[in-house]
């Protein structure tokens, strides 16, 4: 069983109904209290025992077109439909299942020894299906588990459970019971403020779990002394995302009601709230007892009051600041008038009071991810008046927030604004000119130059200031997308080693991120890779997640590019849904390229499809994106994938007519040329080979001393000459692993029309040996597939180091397995994908959003690994996660 923190007892109750078939059990609990993953843990040892398993999902008993539910029997061989779908058997004509035909499949006379247990979950969600469907598995003595929220499911479905059955309710536990959880998480005794924390939980297991793991994850957990206590005050963000999840499931009026009584306190007076809102306390009536059903309120009396302190704590965090101080002061209000007296007189705030107050609200629904509300609020603020000072601040973090936003037109508007405010400090208006900068070469590329070069010849500068830093950085692009390369690294290396002045921006991350990208279109992988590993400042207390979002998604591109495709996946995932959840639409489309390399290198072609029709989206919207060669490279590679070398050939002819894209492309992908040079000679194109052989040359001539572009010069004219030779040499120099395998593949082909047969099958060993060390699936089977190499070959010995390759391509010195590796190697692939985004801290529902399941599915396969694994919690799955992927980098 997985650790199911602080419900021992309900544990005992579910085996004991477990041993007597043929009964009813009810688990009623309010939502998020842990009923479901009771459920599952009950299904998982009803299975053990020998319980041939159903989990049905209330909304499927009437055979509703929700996500199938889960035929939990062992399938007889590989079934994808079933994979996919998470598991529900279908009928030829590709019907979903209804629980009549779950019901159907189970015989009314059965095997003496025979036991089926079918487990309804959220049976609050259709009580009369859930009602008309338990006497019918009564009559066929089939165990019934049933899951739901007691307050949401009617009268009528909690007395046939009642009087049918047994219910077991997840109310809270007591303070022995907290003592216990804690000490099992901690491993130490708590601190006395630790303690109280936790027994502010109001007794909610689950909730005290989630405390310490936050703060472990936070790094606010000190352990001293024989003793772990919190560092700070605030809650950790995983306590805010539970209470968070309780709230989202509240209608609008019901949600309005939590958190207008949050401000006024932890207990309230309903008349008090409805003051508040505008609203007379009977026409809250019906939000009153939704409120209350979810378990967040209860009654006190003549009052009502927040289940426990850190509920109420949770929801009052939730709402910014300027939102917090203007409910508290009607409440204040209302609260006077109920005693018959005046508030006192609040003199009215002062211009500039007001002006903090619209910067800071402004940035505290950034922070947040709401973007579109926080430019609506700033909007509205300078609309209103503002005094210069913070009219040109609030202009500045406006800019970014619609930078981020994917629109640097609007963005460079609202910097000119900030640089014609009179008196604006010399800091914040270099920011303002850097921000300007920047939106201007995202929004018109090259027409930025100018300005740029003005900048940096300018007499009397700073290399700290703001906007000299940024024009560094924009002329270095420029200058590479060009093909002036030693310009470009020039003024990209010194854009990374001046240090910026207050105030920042997370925009100014461009500066490392553009670097990292340069060095390692030229195979610099560990330098690139240090300037974007993650561990940066935070640059903006506005657009936080901007900054780590986008070093995230450059690190996964430079991951790629040194052929480690598991932790690069892993990186862009993260990345993307960082930037999806915090609404940075600017930085989504490179993370999808990214994603959409690893999956064609993987052979998954339906998922890099899925993932170029996204970011084709973003292109066609007219959104601004970061600038790359990837968009058109990837379009080839599928094209390639989907429909073969004559149309990819087509789309390469259209790509090599625009003069700079066509340069960008063969600057970052050192293989691009002689894999374009290999399409020509497979559809019989001299002429698309003599050009790409003509681009990539001239550009190795324009820049001597760059092997990367040398290289790959080399390799696309040897390609076309049929030389040896200059394979061999390709071969030898290529610093990027897909292009070296690449040069070794196309050797073994020359060598093969000579006759010089093991020649060319010891140079497409080597192919081989390097698609598999990188995790290229589909590359390593085709070469297989030529070679007669057995399916599952793997390199046994790098004859480099005295050192064993496990089968997961894993080095360990006397070819130990790495930690956890046997249990790893047992997880089917589709298992180590949800694994590794897991164990990257992603949720369910991210990780479905990335590998289009639903969260149901990836919580079903999630069981599965976490059995095979031997281990109970997603924290044990990320030290698993990351032990493997350095085993496998």
């Amino acid at each position: 069983m997985s650790k199911l923190y602080g419900r021992d007892r309900e544990w005992a109750s579910v085996l004991r109904f477990l041993s007597a078939p043929g009964g009813l059990l009810a688990i009623d609990g309010p939502p998020c209290s842990g009923k479901t993953s009771l459920l599952h843990e009950a299904a998982d040892a009803a299975r053990d025992r020998g319980y041939a398993v159903v989990l049905l999902p209330a909304d499927e008993v009437r055979g509703s077109t929700a996500v199938p539910g889960q035929a939990d029997r062992e399938p007889t061989g590989h079934d994808p439909t079933r994979a996919r779908h998470g598991g529900a058997d279908r009928d030829p004509t590709g019907r979903e299942p209804t629980g009549d035909d779950l019901v159907g499949r189970i015989p009314a006379r059965r095997e003496p020894d025979a036991r089926t247990l079918v487990a309804i979950d959220h049976a609050h969600r259709d009580p009369a299906a859930v009602l008309a469907l338990l006497p019918r598995l009564r009559a066929r003595r089939v165990t019934a588990l049933v899951a739901l929220t007691g307050a949401h499911a009617g009268g009528g479905l909690r007395a046939a459970l009642a009087a049918g059955g047994e219910v077991l309710t997840l109310g809270p536990v007591g303070a022995d019971v907290v003592d216990g959880v804690l000490a099992d998480l901690l491993g130490t005794a708590p601190h006395a403020d630790l303690a109280a924390l936790a027994a502010s939980a109001g007794g909610d297991p689950r909730m005290v779990a989630e405390l310490v793991t936050g703060l472990r994850e936070e790094g606010r957990l000190d352990t001293r002394d024989g003793t772990a206590r919190p560092r700070g005050d605030a809650l950790p963000r995983r306590v805010g995302g539970l209470v968070r999840d309780r709230v989202d499931l509240l209608s609008a009026k019901s949600t309005q009601l939590v958190r207008v009584a949050a401000v006024i306190g932890r207990s309230f007076r309903p008349h008090d709230a409805a003051a508040v809102m505008g609203e007379t306390t009977g026409a809250l009536l019906l939000s009153v007892d939704e409120v209350l059903a979810s378990g967040l309120v209860r009654p006190a009396g003549d009052r009502l009051e927040f289940d426990s302190e850190l509920v109420w704590r949770s929801v009052v965090d939730s709402i910014p600041d300027a939102v917090r101080h203007a409910l508290r002061h009607d409440a204040t209000a209302v609260r006077a008038a109920s005693r018959g007296t005046r508030p006192p007189p609040d003199a009215p705030p002062s211009a500039g009071e007001r002006g903090s107050a619209a910067v800071h609200a402004v940035r505290a629904q950034a922070a947040n991810g709401r973007l579109g509300s926080a430019i609506a609020l700033a909007r509205d603020s300078l609309a209103g008046g503002l005094p210069a000072g913070p009219a040109a601040e609030l202009h500045t973090a406006l800019a970014g927030i619609l930078l981020a936003d994917g629109r640097p037109v609007d963005a460079v508007a609202e910097m000119d604004r900030a640089l014609a405010a009179p008196a604006v400090s010399g800091p914040r208006r270099r920011l303002a000119a850097a921000g300007r900068l920047l939106s201007l070469y995202f929004a018109t590329g090259s027409r930025a130059g100018a300005h740029a070069l003005s900048v940096l010849t300018a007499r009397d500068r700073e290399a700290s200031d703001a906007d000299v830093v940024m024009a560094a950085t924009v002329h270095s692009c420029l200058e590479w997308t060009a093909g002036h390369l030693a310009e470009g690294l020039y003024w990209g290396r010194e854009s990374t080693r001046w240090e910026l002045d207050a105030p920042t921006a997370w925009w100014q991350s461009q500066a490392e991120v553009a670097f990292a990208l340069k060095l390692s279109a030229l195979g610099e992988f560990e330098q690139a890779e240090k300037l974007v590993r993650g561990d940066g400042p935070d640059t903006d207390d506005a657009v936080t997640a901007g900054a780590p979002a986008a070093r995230m998604i450059a690190r996964a591109r430079v991951l790629t590019q040194a052929g480690k495709l598991v932790p690069a996946q892993v990186a862009a995932h993260s990345g993307m849904s960082l930037a999806r959840d915090r609404g940075l639409r600017l930085l989504v489309p490179l993370a999808s390229t990214v994603l959409a390399t690893v999956a064609l290198h993987r052979g998954d072609v339906p998922a890099a499809a899925e993932h170029v029709r996204r970011y084709r989206g973003d292109l066609a919207g007219g959104e601004a994106v970061l600038h790359s060669g990837q968009y058109d490279w990837v379009e080839l590679l599928l094209a390639h994938a989907q429909d073969g070398p004559a149309r990819a050939s087509e789309l390469a002819r259209a790509r090599l007519a625009d003069l700079d894209g066509a340069r960008r492309m063969l600057v970052e992908e050192p293989g691009a040329a002689p894999w374009l040079v290999r399409l020509a000679l497979a559809v019989d194109d001299g002429r698309l080979a003599g050009s790409v052989v003509g681009a990539a040359e001239e550009l190795a001539s324009g820049n001597p001393g760059f092997a990367s572009v040398s290289v790959g010069a080399s390799h696309a004219r040897a390609l076309l000459d049929h030389d040896e030779e200059a394979l061999l040499a390709a071969a030898d120099r290529h610093h990027h692993p897909w292009a070296r395998a690449n040069a070794n593949e196309d050797l073994a082909a020359v060598l093969a029309d000579s006759g010089q047969t093991a020649r060319a099958d010891a140079h497409l060993a080597s192919a081989r040996r390097i698609f598999e060390l990188m995790g290229a699936d589909a590359e390593a089977a085709r070469l297989r597939a030529r070679s007669g190499a057995p399916a599952g070959a793997r390199p046994d010995v790098d004859t480099s180091t005295d050192t064993t390759r496990s089968s997961t391509g894993a080095t360990h010195a006397g070819g130990r397995p790495g930690a956890g590796g046997e249990e790893w190697r047992r997880l089917s692939e589709p298992e180590r994908d949800i694994a590794r985004l897991v164990g990257a801290g992603l949720t369910n529902r991210q990780v479905g959003r990335q590998l289009f399941l639903s969260p149901h599915t990836v919580n079903y396969h999630l069981r599965g690994i976490f059995k095979k694994l031997g281990i109970s919690s997603r924290v044990e799955l990320a030290r698993l996660a990351h032990e493997q992927e350095h085993a496998e980098v």
